[in-house]
């Protein structure tokens, strides 16, 4: 589950891979900063289009330079239509999280069943 297909895109990120975590991290940590920048003063059609120019460039740091436009290439700046796209990419992240730490707890359990513990060890000697 590392490739994630969104609006008939196929893009790919590792969650195990620290670089692809990294720029993951950075790029969630400069939304944030962005959203509380969106003036809330301005008329609805500014602020909708600051809400939209920030998730394009988050899917540009995640995935690299072009690919919001392939992501949003048929799609006005429209808040639902993000939104939707928004809530496909955290499932898509949550699923490869929760396939990661199911991986880990197996390869854990595993390892548990064929090396002996501690006291097994000790009483061996």
């Amino acid at each position: 589950m590392k490739t994630w297909n969104v609006n008939g895109c196929e893009l790919h990120l590792d969650l195990t891979d620290a670089d692809a975590v990294e720029r993951y991290e950075s790029a969630f940590d400069q939304l944030s900063e962005e959203a509380a920048q969106i003036p809330e003063d301005a008329r609805a059609s500014v602020r909708i289009r600051a809400y939209c120019a920030m998730y394009r460039r988050l899917y540009d740091r995640i995935f690299g330079e072009g690919t919001s436009e392939q992501i949003f290439r048929e799609i006005p700046d429209n808040t639902t239509a993000y939104d939707e796209v928004y809530a496909s990419f955290l499932e898509f992240a949550a699923a490869q999280t929760t396939e990661i730490a199911k991986a880990k707890a197996e390869r854990t359990e595993h390892l548990r069943r064929f090396l002996p513990n501690r006291a097994q060890r000790r009483a061996g000697k």
